[in-house]
């Protein structure tokens, strides 16, 4: 594996291009000085403390004593077993939560339909897809991906952004925004905006007949398709090798639905001040709201949980605003409109 290959893998389990570049300094050099690492590294120098605090933060560092004190790099393998034990628990828990929930029988269980046709399964993937309005995490074997893939090259074509995860090995033709492959599968999960979630085993699509080899389930459920949004993006999508990546264009007025792509526009076009117009509801009260204003600040936590902006409105009244299930801001976005810069 070169180091550019290196480096990528390291910026999608999280890392910074900062923090990419000081921590494989560590790893080469061993222990250093923040002078010296900034200088060896090409961090600039009003950064370097920012950058060794996160990544003591996430584990990776700790410093030790002497005067100048020392940064030093944490045995990779001892931090990223750590990372890949959790990863693991993680997965145990979806399945076990699943398991409670899941009924053999074919029908409606309160917010979730339980299938075991492929017709059935098929029609549900793409109606999904057409009714997507703004947003599609997708992971599904490659095999599949051919029944679907014309679909999502005419909801791409209409704006809506798709993050894809295949399993398998192959081709892929860019029908997403962004795109990682793994040859291990997993179930197959499909969630279209914050409105529908599909659930399979990941041997459910390896019958030979027309039925589905055990059962899939079609999720209206909030608080489950939360947590297969917390699944996909926190467990799996770390996981998989990027193999496709569109250039990002800012065209606006730009809406999001999920505050984790706001923040990263935020960082990527520098929209600080930006004109922002907010539709949710108050995290306490659960009342209504629609506010406008500019961004004043913005907020994510190392781990990527908790993402957040500050907005300013035109009297001078500033709120947090959060997504999805958010409990400690002021405001949950359900949309999320950047008007102008």
């Amino acid at each position: 594996m070169s180091e550019k290959e290196l480096k990528g893998l390291l910026r999608e389990l999280g890392f910074s291009e900062y923090e990419v570049s000081a921590y494989l300094t560590l790893i080469k050099e061993g222990p250093l000085t923040a002078g010296e690492l900034a200088t060896l590294s090409k961090v600039p120098q009003p950064r370097i403390y920012d950058v060794i605090r996160t990544l003591m933060g996430k584990g990776f560092v700790i410093t030790i004593g002497g005067r100048p004190k020392k940064v030093v790099a944490v045995n990779p393998e001892k931090v990223f077993s750590e990372i890949e034990r959790k990863y693991v628990r993680k997965v145990s828990l979806v399945k076990e939560m699943l398991k409670e929930i899941y009924n053999p029988r074919d029908g409606e269980i309160g917010n979730i339909i339980v299938v075991k046709s492929k017709i059935t399964f098929e029609k549900y993937v793409k109606d999904a897809i057409k009714n997507a309005k703004r947003h599609i995490s997708l992971a599904l074997p490659i095999s599949f991906l051919k029944r679907i893939q014309d679909d999502l090259i005419k909801k791409k074509k209409m704006g809506v952004e798709i993050d894809l995860f295949v399993y398998g090995v192959g081709e892929i033709p860019p029908v997403a925004h962004k795109i990682k492959i793994r040859e291990v599968p997993d179930p197959f999960i499909l969630i279209q905006d914050k409105e529908t979630g599909i659930y399979a085993p990941s041997e459910a699509l390896n019958s030979k007949t027309s039925g589905l080899h055990g059962y899939a389930m079609i999720i209206k459920d909030e608080n489950l398709l939360f947590m297969f949004d917390r699944y996909f993006y926190h467990a799996l999508w770390p996981t998989g090798r990027t193999v496709y990546e569109e250039e990002r264009k800012l065209i606006l007025p730009r809406e999001y639905i999920h505050i984790r792509k706001l923040v990263r526009d935020i960082r990527l076009f520098n929209l600080v001040n930006s004109k922002v117009r907010i539709i949710g509801k108050f995290v306490k009260s659960k009342e209504p709201v629609e506010i406008e204003g500019r961004i004043v600040d913005y907020y994510e936590d190392k781990a990527k949980v908790i993402s957040n902006i500050t907005v300013e409105t035109k009297d001078g009244k500033k709120y947090v605003v959060g997504g999805w299930n958010s409990s400690l801001e002021d405001i949950e976005a359900d949309l999320i409109v950047i008007e102008g810069t």
